[in-house]
């Protein structure tokens, strides 16, 4: 079984595509985006053991210099799929394709 977690980023400001490039050769990332922030970088990690995940998770955030001190980890259910559910103020289309705004994420 897999374990994941999803990592979200602050890093100083136009430190965005550096941090990127630097976790990009790191083990187990296996999904990384720059944002258009807050936060600037999102990447999921993945490991057969949940202490492997651990180690690797700390080895790729301990690696980009400019993070700040505002980063968010957000571990999946051992066999499940991640489903995260934040508020937030964003748009989201609705079934005829239009902009609505809206108070939170699903």
């Amino acid at each position: 079984m897999n374990a994941k977690v999803y990592v979200l980023l602050r890093v100083k400001e136009g430190k965005s595509e550096q941090a990127v490039q630097t976790l990009r050769s790191k083990d187990g990332v296996r999904l990384l985006d720059a944002l258009e922030g807050p936060p600037d970088v999102v990447m999921m990690i993945q490991a057969r053991e949940r202490r492997r995940l651990a180690e690797l998770t700390v080895e790729a955030i301990a690696s980009v210099e400019d993070i700040t001190e505002d980063l968010q980890l957000l571990p999946t259910q051992d066999g499940c799929c991640a489903s995260v559910s934040t508020k937030s103020v964003g748009i989201r289309r609705n079934r005829q394709g239009r902009e609505s705004s809206h108070g939170k994420k699903r």
